[in-house]
């Protein structure tokens, strides 16, 4: 029996046709702190494996919302590139209904290494940008504009506000027509069968939480620096791909190196403040450490502009 001192057994009681057996944390997430759950099924008489996704916190300040997360999982739910959803659990017991989290399929496999090929993971992304487009968008001003109302004011170095007033001021580098975005695709977000897969058939996705609609050449961008790929060969096999599903012919790549190169230093501002906020939930070193390195890059940037 697990020990459920950190987990609420009463949150799931809404589930229907589910008894929980188990109930561990799972480590290496970054903006959540989740669960993996074993539930029981009486109806079926079996017992399987999900997510407990909460929200939290940490979620409220990073700016997730899990009803957005559930209705993208449902809308693509036919597609078997993510976890199913199985509820919504929402809390009746104050005044206004309030969603406390979100329960997922627990997707076997493994995270996927850099034997997952640069190409594979390209397709994968532009896999993604043909899914059914969210309702809801990504606004990067508006999203910078939560993770500071978010921050400690001990963070409002002369620097940081230097920086953060530059780049609300700055127009969006917007290239393309919204499509559906992870804004999250890492390797680490990938799950293949086994360490030795290279193929996107098999290949499934997690965390979409961060997932709206967006600039698609905004996503390739976040992507590359995810997984620190190189720019030119990456926007070359993601246009290659993206005109082969789409049946092309002509597919600009200088267009899309451009819009690529152009949203990085917007990447690395939405980081900054990202890691600067998760120090302030999590006290970690290192999220300092990478918010420093990013300030100095963006205040060369910007000196050079």
């Amino acid at each position: 029996m697990a020990d459920y001192k950190h987990f609420d057994c009463d949150l799931l009681i809404a589930l229907p046709d589910t008894e929980l057996i188990s109930a561990c944390e799972l480590t290496g997430g970054l903006t959540n702190r989740c669960w993996k759950l074993a539930l029981f099924h009486p109806s079926i008489k079996q017992t399987k494996q999900y997510v407990w996704r909460p929200f939290s916190i940490s979620a409220q300040a990073f700016g997730i919302e899990r009803q957005h997360e559930y209705q993208l999982l449902s809308l693509i739910a036919d597609t078997k590139l993510a976890p199913q959803p199985l509820q919504l659990v929402v809390s009746t017991d104050k005044p206004t209904p309030q969603v406390i989290g979100l329960v997922v399929e627990w997707l076997s496999g493994v995270e996927a290494t850099t034997t997952f090929s640069d190409q594979s993971l390209c397709q994968l992304q532009a896999k993604v940008h043909q899914l059914p487009l969210p309702w809801w968008r990504l606004d990067v001003h508006q999203r910078a504009k939560h993770y500071w109302q978010h921050l400690h004011t001990d963070h409002h170095t002369s620097s940081l506000v230097s920086i953060y007033h530059f780049f609300q001021s700055q127009p969006l580098p917007v290239a393309f027509d919204d499509c559906c975005c992870h804004f999250d695709l890492g390797r680490y977000n990938v799950i293949v069968p086994s360490i030795n897969t290279d193929t996107i058939a098999s290949a499934k996705i997690i965390d979409w939480e961060y997932a709206a609609a967006g600039d698609p050449s905004l996503d390739l961008a976040m992507t590359i620096i995810a997984n620190e790929l190189d720019i030119e060969q990456v926007v070359n096999d993601y246009c290659d791909y993206r005109a082969l599903i789409n049946d092309e012919t002509v597919f600009n790549k200088q267009q899309w190196l451009a819009a690529v190169i152009a949203w990085q230093p917007w990447c690395q501002y939405l980081a900054l403040l990202w890691y600067l906020v998760g120090y302030d939930i999590w006290q970690q070193p290192e999220y300092l450490r990478q918010a420093s390195q990013l300030q100095q890059q963006l205040i060369e940037y910007i000196n050079n502009c």
